[in-house]
């Protein structure tokens, strides 16, 4: 999805005031990468429904959720945040390496599928997000596109130097190539990304500018996540969202829960848990399916005509760097 320039996040959303004293008892504060506008939205109803003041801090989109999650780790010892709400669940995983999210079984995480939430209720999911490839519909690459349906496509020689991606460094891309990793092994994934990058597969700075190159038909196909394509195509974006590896012999389309987890030591945790059960109840979830952030929910089954990749969450977050930094030696030559 679209973010907005800082200065007018800033101005936007909820105010983050740092440094100032010692914790108010009417306050909660969150660290997110949910995008802003989806957000902001979700936090001034809580507000509204508890008469608690959010505060919230973001992070750019190409460092977003990894930069986020690097600042709650040099903070463990002195904690300023209370809950982090992740829109992915690499790094929340990561997260619970380090010890940085305290144990917390929300009543609302009940009735989420285990697949969706640590055993030791460190973190719970909530609004299915899906790694796609966006395909161009604009001229002239709209032939050559319109047949991509894997991620074995993207090395057809047709697409060469029309193909791009967000960099692995940060976000849901890093956790897409890490679950790649898992599945495929560490010779078949170093084939696949020296074929993309003997096909000049182009680097961009975030999934939002996938879809903006591939809506103007400056590149013909990209991975990107759902919400973005919907972003570009509200926006007069010229594309197409297609589920990847839906054959029987596909991995399938990798699904990936937003995240919540309590802050260990946070200096609000009663607040916390509060923020918590709300942020996990099925009415924001589908408040965030009706915003296209998210597409599916973890209450609910799954379309039958979805096939999901098959790939352990807590694996791949183990594998996360070593694939990330794989990918990009390979990817930028080094």
């Amino acid at each position: 999805m679209r973010i907005s320039c800082m200065a007018l996040m800033a101005a936007l959303f909820l105010t983050l005031v740092a440094g100032c004293g010692g914790p108010a008892a009417d306050e909660v504060v969150v660290y997110t990468s949910v995008d802003e506008p989806v957000a902001r939205q979700i936090l001034q109803e809580f507000e509204r429904q508890t008469g608690l003041r959010v505060r919230v801090q973001t992070d750019r989109e190409v460092t977003k959720t990894a930069g986020l999650a690097e600042r709650l780790i040099a903070e463990k010892a002195n904690p300023r945040a209370d809950v982090y709400w992740g829109n992915e669940v690499f790094y929340t995983i990561r997260l619970t390496g380090e010890g940085v999210l305290a144990e917390y079984r929300s009543p609302a995480a009940l009735d989420i599928p285990d697949r969706y939430k640590d055993p030791r209720g460190r973190w719970a999911g909530t609004a299915l997000r899906v790694r796609v490839i966006a395909r161009t519909t604009a001229d002239p690459g709209k032939s050559a596109a319109s047949t991509v349906r894997s991620l074995a496509d993207l090395t057809r020689s047709e697409l060469k130097g029309r193909i791009c991606m967000a960099t692995p460094a940060a976000g849901t891309t890093g956790g897409h190539v890490a679950a790649m990793y898992t599945l495929w092994g560490r010779e078949r994934f170093e084939r696949f990304f020296q074929a993309l990058k003997a096909n000049d597969v182009r680097l961009v700075g975030g999934n939002s500018v996938v879809t903006d190159e591939v809506g103007k038909g400056v590149m013909w196909v990209g991975l990107t996540d759902n919400d973005d394509v919907d972003a570009s195509l509200r926006e007069g974006g010229r594309l197409e969202m297609v589920l990847p590896d839906q054959d029987p012999d596909g991995i399938g389309t990798l699904l990936i829960p937003c995240t919540v987890g309590l802050v260990a030591g946070g200096p609000r945790p009663d607040n916390g848990r509060r923020l918590i059960d709300y942020l996990l109840s099925r009415q924001v979830e589908q408040r965030m399916i009706d915003a296209k952030f998210a597409r599916y929910s973890v209450f609910a089954e799954l379309p039958r005509e979805v096939r999901p990749m098959d790939v352990d969450y807590g694996e791949a977050a183990a594998n996360l760097l070593a694939a990330r930094d794989l990918a990009l030696r390979i990817i930028e030559g080094r």
